[in-house]
C-alpha cells in the first residue's frame, strides 16, 4: 500500500490542512488537498493517477466524510483506504464510526511528531490487514496513552 505514496487529504479547515499536508509530505507522501467532499470527489473523477490512500474529516460542509467514503467507494473499484481524522472530541462518534465503510481514524493532534505517529500507526494497521475495529480500538488507545 505504501508504495504509492500519493494521498487525498480532504480537510476543510485551512490550518489543519496545512499542518496536516506537511506533515504527510515529511513522511514521504505527495498530497492532493482538497477543501471539500465535493471537490474531492471532483478530483478522484479527473485524476488518472489515483491515490490509494485518503484522509478525511468528518465534519465538513456539504458532503461530510461518511458520505465522500461512500461515494469514493462507488466510484473507485481499485483498492483505496479511507481513514477518517478525527479531533479528540469526536471519540464519542464510535459506533457511527464503526458502522461506517471506513477503514479506520487518526486522530488529529497540533504537535507533528503525534499526528505523524497516528498515520504510521494507522498504515502499519492496514498493512497487516487488521480489521476496521481493530484500527479503530488501536488508535483510540495509543491517542489516549502514548499521544495526549
Amino acid at each position: 500500500m505504501t508504495a504509492n505514496k500519493k494521498v487525498l487529504l480532504v480537510e476543510d479547515t485551512l490550518t489543519q490542512a496545512i499542518f496536516m499536508q506537511h506533515c504527510l509530505e515529511k513522511m514521504g507522501f505527495s498530497v492532493q488537498l482538497s477543501r471539500s467532499g465535493e471537490k474531492a470527489l471532483e478530483y478522484m473523477a479527473q485524476t488518472s493517477d489515483k491515490p490509494t490512500l485518503v484522509f478525511t474529516d468528518i465534519n465538513m460542509p456539504g458532503i461530510d466524510g461518511y458520505q465522500l467514503i461512500e461515494a469514493l467507494r462507488a466510484a473507485n473499484k481499485e483498492t483505496l483506504h479511507c481513514l477518517l481524522l478525527l479531533s479528540p472530541a469526536q471519540g464519542d462518534e464510535a459506533e457511527k464510526i464503526l458502522a461506517s465503510t471506513a477503514d479506520g481514524i487518526v486522530f488529529k493532534s497540533g504537535k507533528e511528531d503525534k499526528f505523524i505517529e497516528q498515520v504510521e500507526h494507522a498504515i502499519k494497521l492496514l498493512e497487516q490487514e487488521k480489521t476496521k475495529e481493530a484500527v479503530f480500538f488501536s488508535q483510540a488507545y495509543l491517542h489516549v496513552v502514548h499521544l495526549q
